[in-house]
Parts: C-alpha cells; sequence; structure tokens
C-alpha cells in the first residue's frame, strides 16, 4: 500500500510546512528589513542559514529516536 503522506517520495507535510516558513520569513524580511543593519539579501541569507540548521538538527534527531 502506497504511503498517502509521501506519494512522490517526499513528505508533502514537511514541504507545504517549510515553503509556508520560508514564505513567511521573507515577508516579514520584505515588510521589517529596514529596521536592521543588513541588506535584504542578508537577512534572506541568515534566515536560509538558521533553516537549513534547524532542519539538519531535526533529521538527526529523528535519526537518533529510530524515526528514521
Amino acid at each position: 500500500m502506497t504511503d498517502i503522506g509521501n506519494p512522490f517520495g517526499f513528505d508533502v507535510a514537511t514541504v507545504f510546512t517549510g515553503l509556508g516558513l520560508t514564505l513567511l520569513v521573507s515577508a516579514g524580511i520584505m515588510r521589517y528589513g529596514n529596521q536592521f543593519e543588513d541588506t535584504t539579501g542578508e537577512l534572506d541569507g541568515t534566515s536560509g542559514r538558521a533553516f537549513i540548521v534547524l532542519g539538519v538538527l531535526y533529521g538527526l534527531l529523528l535519526i537518533v529516536a529510530g524515526y528514521r
């Protein structure tokens, strides 16, 4: 039986959550980015690095817990 949450080889819920977070952070940077000393590109890069680190840590946690 096919996993309904994983129809194309990746978790659809995770992709939608990541997409939503990315759009939310981008909208926040566009709206409030002028209040920081960094440029919009630097803020995007910083938030992107933060999401990569969180994703890797979460993945490692799932591996250690035995879920993957």
